[in-house]
């Protein structure tokens, strides 16, 4: 199960990336459309869109590899064992706020396929398909906050941590330490 999980975010993360390589195509095309006065209708668009489902596709991959952004300040100072409770807390509400989310995005993309629902440019695209990447990024977003939450809560698997946080915890100075020598220098 484990290894169809880490394949899915995968999968996602790849989708993402290449929504960003089709970002710098349009662009491009954009780009060298001028110097032949050549106008790439709804190119803005196109790009934000991508741009759109590039940021969802990616939460789940970027989640996974501990690489959202996170204000840890306050509860890296605490005792592991409360650190731990908070995580938890924190991950139980993230998972029922990050459910609720999802449920409207797929109601939205079904309501935009029933109503028909057009994007507002010069080339009108059917909006279902445009919410669609991102209403499948939130359920592998949804997936992935739900594996960590039973990670966390029953094999005591602690939140992922970037390569910076990793870094920082396995370089901790003692401050005192460094102090008394800069006084013993002087």
């Amino acid at each position: 199960m484990r290894t169809l999980l880490d394949k899915l975010y995968f999968f996602s993360g790849a989708l993402s990336g290449l929504c960003i390589v089709a970002i710098c195509a349009v662009i491009l095309a954009r780009v060298v459309g001028r110097w032949f006065s050549i106008e790439i209708p709804s190119s803005d668009d196109f790009a934000g869109f991508l741009l759109a489902a590039a940021s969802f596709l990616g939460l789940a991959y970027t989640f996974r590899g501990g690489d959202h952004i996170r204000v840890n300040l306050f509860i890296s100072r605490l005792p592991i064992s409360l650190n731990r409770w908070i995580e938890r807390f924190i991950l139980i509400l993230g998972s029922i706020l990050i459910i609720y989310l999802t449920w409207q995005l797929v109601f939205m993309v079904l309501e935009s396929h029933e109503y028909n629902d057009l994007s507002s440019g010069y080339i009108p695209v059917p909006l279902w398909m445009v919410q669609l990447p991102l209403a499948l990024g939130m359920v592998t977003f949804s997936i992935a906050i739900i594996d960590q939450t039973f990670c966390h809560l029953f094999l005591g698997q602690m939140l992922p941590k970037s390569e910076e946080e990793a870094l920082a915890d396995s370089e901790q100075i003692d401050i005192t330490t460094t102090d008394s020598l800069n006084t013993e220098r002087q």
